[in-house]
């Protein structure tokens, strides 16, 4: 094979692929430095607004379905009696009519009162505005006169006062005096001079009690009962037997009190009183025992043969008589040895006494000394007063009038808000379908009173735990619904916000029912309808606003870019309500037509 010659040639320096390579890098250097050349001497571009003035106004809305308004369970807020029905079963009512209230006459006279403290307070503050009139001056001097009346009687009341306890004093010391001596004090000798008169007094009352029972059973006197002995205890012999055993031993216990009371005397030792004082007690219950045998005795008599009824109802009222004398006289004998112990006992009482008449004394003299003082205080603010009647009001004078004016007018509402709990109140039209109670009957806070039945619709809807504040019992919405447009509004109330929560997707809502209003029958309203609810919950008109989004914040700072001469400022705002479409009220730092940065744009 023949050996080919190749023959190398040496290529030219600009058909070279690294000379184009170079060229390219070196034009992209160029290129970028030129741009950048240029951008550093190019004038930012950036998007504005302006500060506008108009109306504000924040809404609430939602949405929600139309629901049939059966019915309402209406209750009072506060538990009391049922006072007074204003509105029967099936009686219409409208918004605002009284249904039903609790018994209001305390609460009543609150608000009564607080308006008369209104009143009062209102022509206080008149009258320190007005200053003084002749017949305010004479109404002070009035009550100086009287508040001097005053104290005299105080000082003539706390001087009987302790006059009297002065008088129990002397008594309680007297009496002590009395008892001094124990045993032979002056109130033990008279009790004892009392007992003596008393013994002599059961002598006689024991000799009739016998002689009345002899009369019947005829022992002494044989010949006593000779017309009806035959027939005496008739219907059962032991009842006279029992009253003959006794009459002996009654007539043996009387004879050893009169033995023993003759001996008697001024002089007698207490113990002999005592002594026969016991004797007394023996002979008493004796004859009480044979009074009340002869008693049994004439209750088993037959009014028979020459005994007839009216003499034997004769014998029995005798004794009767008898045992009540008998009866009386042992009472009275029981109570003197109780009065004989007290009186001997009576020192140390009298004591306590006398140290308790001294302390009632002290303290009459203390109180006497005390409310004349009070009294005497009343006199010289009075006469302050009286005295400073001349000088005009004071400015501190009118600011408290003002302030009492103000207090009793926040008693006053405080006092009808407390008497509105007493009260159910419709919060829609509607007719009454039940009332659960009676007046007088006690109703608790938690009874449903009063059903109300609506004939109208309502919606529910959810709102966020951020807008529910905003938004309270009464308020008008605005609702559209979707069956008709959003050209056709329908007006309602927010007659219920429920207090419970309603956690949705991890969001707090709040159930609100919002009422409608009827509308006329070419806009038929069907339970179920979509419908679209504001709440205008805040207006403002002729204010300034801007959007949110340009505002700026650094810890409690707000502030905002502003676009002057092409260049950018800094200014500190002020911001108020929080309007709809993202818009803020600006209540302070801007004026109208001020251009203010929204952002930078790209080029």
């Amino acid at each position: 094979m023949e050996q080919e010659t190749i023959t190398s040639k040496k290529k030219k320096w600009y058909r070279r692929k690294l000379f184009y390579a170079l060229v390219v890098v070196g034009l992209l250097v160029v290129s970028i430095v030129y741009g950048k050349i240029r951008s550093a001497y190019k004038q930012p571009v950036y998007e504005t607004t302006k500060v506008e003035r108009g109306v504000l106004t924040q809404t609430v809305d939602a949405a929600g379905n139309v629901e049939s308004a059966d019915e309402l369970d209406l209750r009072f807020d506060s538990s009391g009696r049922l006072g007074k029905i204003y509105k029967d079963t099936n009686e219409p009512v409208k918004v605002g009519d009284v249904i039903a209230e609790l018994d209001l006459g305390e609460l009543n006279a609150r608000v009564a009162q607080s308006s008369a403290s209104v009143a009062k307070a209102k022509a206080n503050l008149d009258k320190v505005l007005a200053g003084e009139t002749n017949a305010y001056i004479s109404n002070l001097k009035a009550k100086l006169d009287q508040a001097q009346a005053t104290l005299n009687q105080v000082k003539a009341t706390s001087a009987d006062t302790v006059a009297n306890a002065q008088a129990a004093l002397d008594t309680a010391h007297n009496n002590l005096t009395l008892s001094e001596g124990g045993e032979n004090s002056q109130i033990v000798q008279d009790t004892y001079d009392d007992m003596i008169a008393l013994l002599l007094s059961i002598q006689n009352t024991l000799s009739d009690g016998l002689t009345s029972a002899d009369n019947v059973v005829g022992i002494d006197n044989i010949f006593a009962n000779d017309e009806f002995e035959s027939v005496l205890s008739t219907l059962d012999g032991n009842k006279l037997n029992m009253a003959k055993n006794n009459y002996s031993f009654a007539k043996n216990k009387k004879q050893e009190f009169d033995n023993q009371i003759n001996t008697l005397g001024a002089s007698t030792p207490h113990d002999s009183i005592d002594s026969t004082s016991d004797l007394g007690l023996t002979a008493l219950s004796a004859m009480k025992d044979l009074l009340f045998a002869v008693s049994e005795t004439l209750n088993v008599t037959v009014p028979i043969g020459d005994l007839n009824q009216a003499e034997l109802d004769a014998l029995k009222t005798t004794i009767t008589t008898a045992r009540t004398n008998v009866n009386t006289n042992y009472t009275s004998l029981i109570n003197q040895k109780q009065a004989i112990d007290t009186a001997q006992n009576s020192y140390d009482t009298y004591v306590v006494a006398y140290n308790k008449a001294v302390s009632n004394l002290e303290n009459a003299r203390t109180k006497a000394e005390a409310d004349t003082i009070a009294y005497q205080a009343l006199v010289d603010q009075a006469q302050a007063a009286y005295d400073d009647v001349a000088n005009p009001p004071r400015t501190e004078d009118v600011a408290s009038a003002r302030a009492q004016l103000s207090e009793a007018q926040a008693g006053l509402a405080q006092a009808v808000a407390a008497r509105n709990k007493g009260r159910i109140v419709a919060p829609v039209d509607g007719v009454v379908g039940k009332v659960n109670g009676k007046v007088g009957e006690y109703i608790s806070s938690q009874d449903t009173v009063v059903k109300l039945v609506s004939p109208h619709f309502e919606v529910k809807v959810d709102i966020p735990e951020t807008d529910i504040i905003k938004i309270a019992l009464g308020v008008e919405a605005d609702i559209t619904l979707d069956a008709y447009g959003d050209e056709t509004h329908f007006t309602g109330r927010v007659s219920q916000i429920e207090i419970g929560e309603t956690v949705i997707q991890d969001v707090i809502y709040y159930t609100v029912t919002v009422s409608l209003e009827d509308k006329d029958e070419n806009h038929k309203i069907l339970n179920g309808m979509t419908a679209n609810v504001v709440f205008y919950t805040e207006e403002k008109d002729n204010v300034l606003f801007i959007p949110q989004r340009v505002i700026r914040t650094e810890e409690t700072r707000k502030y905002v870019r502003v676009l002057e001469n092409g260049d950018i400022k800094e200014i500190d705002i002020t911001t108020g309500l929080r309007g709809d479409g993202g818009y803020v009220e600006v209540l302070s730092g801007l004026v109208e037509g001020q251009e203010i940065v929204v952002g930078e744009l790209a080029e």
